[in-house]
């Protein structure tokens, strides 16, 4: 009667395991297609135009907000400081009707998450619209303090591929210095610009 009981007990322990690996299994294959599909842009859909005191030029920003929205945040701060350099900017999602019309803009910025050392497929996508005769500026948020050679090397090789265009400043944004780099691509873009 002993045996069996553990037998019992020991088969239970088994099937619980078993249970537990496959839901393990299922949330990682979930993740991954949230991820590998871009789910989180389908919810970019909103704009709004930001008006400076005086005017220096026009300027759009384009996000894919991402898992944790690191790259919407971002964006904003990117906004804003061009802003403050006197630029009409025009803050967007990237599903915004708004980032279908490029033109009239001498400055535009588009970024997202970096997954897999690439920025998502959305911002990928939008890149291949940017007019050439526009200063181009990518960023990546990497969800990381540290600054990894080859994720710029990957960001690089994807945005020459997608845009074409020859004055392109890259940028990964890092975790805990996001004000410093988003105000550093700014500045870089607005002195292309000049």
């Amino acid at each position: 009667m002993e045996k069996r009981i553990e037998g019992i007990g020991l088969k239970k322990l088994m099937m619980i395991g078993i249970v537990i690996v496959a839901i393990v299994a299922v949330a990682a294959v979930a993740a991954i297609a949230v991820i590998s599909l871009d789910l989180f842009s389908y919810g970019a859909t909103s704009s709004q135009t930001l008006n400076p005191s005086g005017f220096m030029g026009m300027a759009m920003v384009v996000y894919d907000p991402g898992v944790s929205g690191a790259a919407q945040q971002a964006a904003t701060l990117i906004a804003n400081d061009l802003v403050a350099r006197n630029y009409t900017v025009v803050l967007a999602g990237v599903r915004s009707a708004t980032v279908s019309n490029t033109s009239g803009y001498s400055i535009i910025i588009a970024g997202g998450p970096m997954y897999f050392g690439k920025v998502s497929s959305s911002i990928e996508g939008f890149l291949r619209t940017v007019p050439q005769s526009a200063v181009l500026g990518v960023f990546g948020t990497t969800g990381s303090g540290t600054f990894s050679a080859s994720d710029f090397a990957s960001l690089g090789q994807q945005v020459a591929s997608a845009s074409g265009n020859d004055m392109v400043a890259l940028r990964l944004i890092l975790q805990g210095n996001e004000t410093s780099d988003c105000a550093d691509l700014a500045s870089t873009l607005v002195q292309l610009d000049d």
